[in-house]
């Protein structure tokens, strides 16, 4: 169905470039306007995509919301660059970092907030690098928004389960995300392996 009004979006020439277009163009063609944030979204996705993929993963950012913790169980310990994920499997956050690790990602960032994504981008030569956001959407909104100003090519995975605790995420979405580009970077090196 969203592919359908995006589509619909494209081919009425609809401006795509801010959430609030969005909303106006929903809004003529009798859409659900709620459906802005989602469809801005899936939008600035498509826009960045081949970017994304041809970055190597160490130039490629990973921010995970520290509400994907279990409030009740998680070990981690918060430092100035966010939580450190002590692996406990309480949570999905485990299974995101050893994936995104496994395919050596260096940058990976469990944060409470968005001011300390901005304090960690600020101190990057950001022309070299990529972000991959997991929040709620009003969050990746602001967020995509920030980063498209400064042409940073970026990637956003919505929540399933909002909230500001004990949220959750499609873990083979993120993991989606995170292999995107690296088939064909082992087909150039002549690995055939299969693993990811």
């Amino acid at each position: 169905m969203i592919d359908k009004i995006i589509s619909r979006l494209i081919s009425m020439g609809a401006d795509l470039s801010s959430k609030n277009a969005i909303k106006g163009a929903l809004r003529i063609l009798g859409e659900d306007e709620g459906l802005a944030d989602y469809v801005y979204i899936l939008v600035k996705n498509r826009a960045y995509r081949k970017d994304w993929a041809e970055l190597p993963v160490d130039r490629r950012l990973v921010f995970l919301p520290q509400c994907l913790r279990n409030s009740k169980n998680c070990q981690a310990e918060l430092t100035e660059k966010g939580y450190v994920c002590k692996k406990c499997g309480s949570c999905d956050i485990a299974e995101i970092v050893e994936k995104a690790e496994s395919l050596g990602y260096k940058h990976i960032y469990i944060v409470p907030g968005g001011s300390m994504i901005y304090r960690i981008l600020k101190n990057l030569d950001m022309d070299s690098f990529a972000c991959l956001g997991v929040a709620c959407l009003p969050e990746l909104c602001e967020a995509s928004e920030r980063l498209s100003l400064k042409d940073i090519p970026h990637q956003c995975v919505p929540l399933r389960k909002t909230g500001c605790v004990d949220t959750e995420v499609d873990v083979e979405e993120v993991k989606a995300f995170l292999t995107a580009g690296l088939e064909h970077e082992k087909e150039e090196t002549g690995d055939r392996s299969g693993k990811t």
